[in-house]
């Protein structure tokens, strides 16, 4: 039996392994959609090329040139697709988001149905599946998918790594800095800094006082100095006039 901690682990680890197959299916669908797009010319050129080698020979010279100029075209576009790998990446995407989608099943057949059963073994197998399946992924998602799903499962799904982890630095600057920076008003300085300032007033306030007494100690022993010195003066001279 799991504990209330292990559960909730293992209902972060079901969105985050529903979260990736999301971003598989919508990285394959556009790298598919691109692919789609790119071959259509390779069609067109594939058709272009019949139709001209089945004219007059009358025409050869104009015939070749064409030929030229749509076999460059071809062998440009099958370079590109290849040096993209927008096939591999298609493929790559489409298996792993089957994948996370039957773990993402597992996981909550475990949850809804066999809970009680559920031991700590099938929680790190989930989890070693999951990171399994996540190293077969060779390929990085694209910015623009990456943006839509956090936004969209943002604060309502527990998400994966590889969109938890952004922006930290920025949140961290904003917490090290002990000021808050708003244009058209200059620098204000945050309650933490002014709650600084004023213990370091204070400390200053005391350290002042207990100066200032020193200083009255000091004056008040020196004036009894003075008047016992001249009290005496007094006396010397009383006695010299008496025996005078």
């Amino acid at each position: 039996m799991l504990t209330t901690e292990q559960i909730k682990l293992l209902e972060d680890y079901r969105d985050k392994s529903d979260i990736t197959s999301i971003l598989c299916s919508q990285s394959e669908e556009y790298f598919s959609f691109i692919r789609t797009m790119v071959n259509i010319p390779l069609i067109f050129s594939s058709s272009i090329m019949t139709i001209l080698n089945s004219m007059d020979e009358a025409r050869s010279n104009e015939i070749k040139i064409c030929n030229i100029v749509l076999n460059t075209a071809t062998a440009t576009i099958l370079s590109l697709i290849g040096n993209f790998h927008l096939t591999e990446q298609a493929v790559n995407f489409k298996a792993i988001a089957i994948k996370m989608t039957k773990l993402c099943h597992q996981i909550e057949d475990k949850l809804s149905i066999d809970v009680e059963t559920c031991t700590v073994d099938n929680l790190r197998g989930f989890i070693n599946e999951y990171d399994t399946l996540c190293e077969q992924l060779d390929y990085p998602f694209p910015n623009f998918i990456k943006q839509k799903v956090k936004k969209a499962y943002q604060n309502k799904m527990t998400l994966p790594n590889v969109l938890n982890c952004e922006s930290r630095s920025s949140v961290c600057q904003v917490k090290k800095d002990s000021i808050i920076q708003i244009k058209g008003f200059g620098r204000i300085p945050s309650a933490n800094h002014n709650n600084i300032q004023l213990s370091k007033s204070s400390r200053d306030i005391k350290s002042a006082k207990s100066y200032r007494d020193t200083l009255d100690a000091n004056d008040a022993a020196n004036a009894a100095i003075a008047i016992k010195d001249s009290s005496d003066n007094e006396e010397e001279a009383l006695s010299g006039d008496h025996r005078a």
